[in-house]
């Protein structure tokens, strides 16, 4: 026998809502990174002998941040194009209570992509804590970004790809690739901030001294003091 599911309106609607607020979350710290990356070539074209080993693992990690940021993003098109069709916008899902896209995308056999998400998120965990220096940040960013099914939760045999998205409505797949993109911004930053101490990025430089007398006074009457 089937049983169809259906997914309360409400529940859908707490999905967009959490998406939208992880977005807005997303795009502030995009903005801040950006900022940072700024700085960093205007200190590269400045001081390149100081600068440019930090300038190049900046961009290293703005590389592998924005890989994986957008293998999330293109998982959340393939999904609502699954869903809605090939017009699907992942702005404005109309099908948000599908069922079978998000499943179809992810796991389908020979063709899923939940284990090349899978990887990747592990790919990038591993190496984007090894370049934070505070262990404390190092947990959450590694909290943030675990691929492991919570202890508390009867699996039912299902491994990380198959508990994220079988049987789980369009709106819920994109909420939850929304958040994996919303921590990639986060690790990146945390990362960024790191290198950006090492070099003092609004430290003012020079390449030359020049000494000046410069009298307070242009003139000096006899007994007087000179300053």
């Amino acid at each position: 026998a089937m049983l169809a599911l259906n997914v309360s309106s409400d529940v859908l609607n707490g999905f967009s809502l959490v998406d939208e607020s992880l977005n807005r979350t997303t795009d502030n710290a995009s903005q801040v990174n950006m900022a940072i990356y700024a700085d960093f070539e205007e200190q590269m074209q400045a001081n390149p002998t100081k600068v440019k080993e930090w300038y190049d693992k900046a961009q290293y990690v703005r590389q592998m941040s924005d890989s994986l940021y957008d293998l999330a993003e293109e998982l959340k098109e393939r999904i609502v194009k699954k869903s809605d069709g090939d017009d699907g916008d992942i702005h404005n899902i109309r099908n948000r209570e599908d069922l079978e896209a998000a499943s179809s995308v992810m796991l389908a056999p020979g063709s899923g992509r939940g284990q090349m998400l899978y990887e990747a998120i592990n790919n990038y965990r591993e190496r984007i804590v090894e370049m934070v220096n505070d262990s404390a940040q190092r947990r959450i960013i590694s909290s943030n970004l675990a691929t492991e099914i919570p202890s508390n939760v009867r699996t039912l045999g299902k491994d990380w790809k198959e508990y994220m998205f079988e049987n789980m409505p369009t709106a819920a797949a994109i909420t939850l690739l929304t958040k994996i993109q919303s921590d990639v911004r986060y690790a990146e930053g945390e990362v960024l901030h790191d290198l950006a101490s090492n070099i003092g990025v609004k430290d003012i430089h020079v390449n030359q001294l020049n000494a000046y007398v410069i009298p307070s006074s242009q003139t000096v009457v006899q007994g007087g003091r000179f300053t």
